[in-house]
């Protein structure tokens, strides 16, 4: 007999902890299940960009302890082909979190995995998705343990955070287009470095020549990751390299023969691909993270792209097991598929690792200035979406923008934050007047100061208007004065009646 549960999570990295931290703290009966006995050691995605700051925030993760263990991360220093160095300031003056940070991926992890415990939820280790059979009512996952014994499980719904070698999403049959840079090789570690510049705290140093690209980034202990993207001269080479041909690599490419690495950790060779699934949804499954669309390493960008997916997907499948129309998750796939395409093409313009034509300083400069906001993922919103409804042609804030943080008052007149209210994991309607009638799931607030452009910051709203406020923490809808209580009609039509 087959166990029962509400959602299956396959995969126990960041992307698969996000998802399952944001259904369990909407009480939805869910697992989540890894392959492996142990999590995974070492650095991998250690660049945590302001916008997922704020989404660990939103999800009750203790911030004050996380960054304490992380490098606060100021300015990216790039050497284009021999032409003076370009600082780019990596700080941003809006949000709680002005600054990202450089922090192991097993950090991130671990504090992850605290908060699902905190909600009552443990990650099952050593068992493997090996099958999946999904039918109107359901999905029977085949799960193997260690040990090669078998469990059937049944779920209402089956999500894969497998990463990019996904069981789930080829045994679906969901098609992967992979774009692989042939002819280059990246190869990494962490270590202490002598003979390098490090002019500031949070300072990272970025050096492009005609034999390739070096990154040189802190880390917390003192080491640095430095990786080479080189042209590869063994494609048959599957082994780690040593740190002396890292070493080799970071005295050729940065142009300073006395470097001396010391300490390494986690020495890495990869070839890089980017891919993309064609669809992130098939029937009960989903796909997340890596096992949606898998981006080479060197843009920063995977780890943090995946928990933004997980993050958007968690309260519409929340919602969904709770009654709310299938076409939400649909939803999910037109807001997210977009953005990993995006994500793609700016990564494949942008890319250099020895081999072809390498870019000219001038282009290199003004990719790095297009591209500096848009590398927080800050940027993202979807205005364009089917969620997004913008009921009156006004000024400032849009459906489908990002809603920032803001000082306001909530519906017992005592002073609050949006991230105070967006924490609860209801949606949050602003209005310059205290609504009524509010729907189980909105938090009512106003802004904090009397409206108008000087007192109301971001939230400057004529008497009458309303903003309604997502889970994820953008806007759904914007209406004007005089339109009544559009927020009721909105959630109709969003969430079913």
């Amino acid at each position: 007999m087959a166990s029962a549960t509400g959602v299956v999570v396959v995969g126990a990295g960041p992307v698969g902890l996000t998802l399952a931290i944001e259904l369990a703290r909407r009480d939805v009966d869910c697992r989540i299940v890894d392959r492996r006995g142990e999590p995974r050691p070492g650095t991998r995605g250690c660049s945590v960009w302001q916008r997922t700051l704020e989404t660990f925030d939103l999800m009750g993760l203790p911030m004050a302890d996380f960054r304490s263990r992380a490098v606060a991360y100021r300015r990216r220093v790039y050497h284009p082909f021999g032409e003076p160095e370009l600082a780019v300031e990596l700080g941003e003056d809006e949000g709680p979190y002005p600054l990202p940070v450089l922090i192991g991926q097993q950090e991130t992890e671990r504090a992850l995995t605290g908060r699902l415990r905190e909600l009552g939820v443990e990650v099952e280790r050593g068992l493997r998705a090996v099958g999946v059979e999904q039918d109107a009512e359901g999905v029977l996952l085949t799960l193997q343990r260690e040990d090669g014994t078998r469990e059937e499980a049944r779920a209402d719904w089956v999500v894969s955070a497998e990463g990019a070698h996904s069981v789930l999403r080829d045994a679906l049959g969901i098609r992967w287009h992979t774009t692989r840079f042939e002819g280059t090789q990246l190869v990494q570690v962490d270590a202490v470095a002598h003979g390098l510049p490090g002019d500031g705290p949070g300072e990272a140093h970025l050096y492009l020549t005609e034999d390739g690209f070096l990154g040189d980034l802190p880390l917390p202990g003192g080491r640095r990751r430095l990786f080479a993207a080189v042209a590869d001269p063994d494609p048959g080479n599957r082994l780690d390299p040593s740190v002396h041909e890292v070493e080799a690599y970071v005295r050729k490419l940065s142009g300073r023969p006395d470097v001396r690495l010391e300490s390494p950790l986690h020495n890495w060779r990869v070839r890089l691909h980017n891919s993309v699934a064609e669809k992130f949804r098939q029937g009960r499954c989903l796909l997340v993270g890596d096992a949606a669309r898998t981006v080479m390493p060197v843009t920063a960008q995977g780890m943090n792209t995946g928990i933004q997916d997980a993050f958007n997907l968690g309260w519409k499948l929340a919602a969904v097991v709770s009654g709310a129309p299938d076409a939400l998750l649909d939803t999910y796939s037109a807001e997210r598929l977009p953005v990993a395409h995006d994500l793609i093409a700016r990564t494949e313009r942008s890319f250099w690792g020895g081999v072809g034509t390498p870019p000219t300083a001038e282009a290199v400069a003004a990719g790095v200035r297009k591209q500096q906001r848009a590398r927080s993922d800050q940027a993202v919103g979807y205005r364009d979406g089917e969620l997004s409804r913008q009921y009156a042609e006004r000024a400032g804030l849009r459906a489908g923008d990002r809603a920032p943080q803001a000082p306001l008052t909530g519906r017992d007149g005592a002073m609050t934050t949006l991230y105070d209210e967006l924490r609860s994991g209801d949606w949050v309607a602003v209005a310059t007047t205290p609504l009524t009638g509010l729907p189980p799931g909105v938090r009512g607030a106003q802004p904090a100061e009397a409206p108008g452009p000087e007192t109301a910051g971001p939230y400057a709203l004529a008497p009458g208007e309303s903003l309604l406020i997502r889970p994820d923490g953008y806007i759904g809808c914007r209406s004007g004065p005089g339109q009544e209580e559009p927020y009721s009609r909105y959630l109709e039509e969003v969430l079913g009646g």
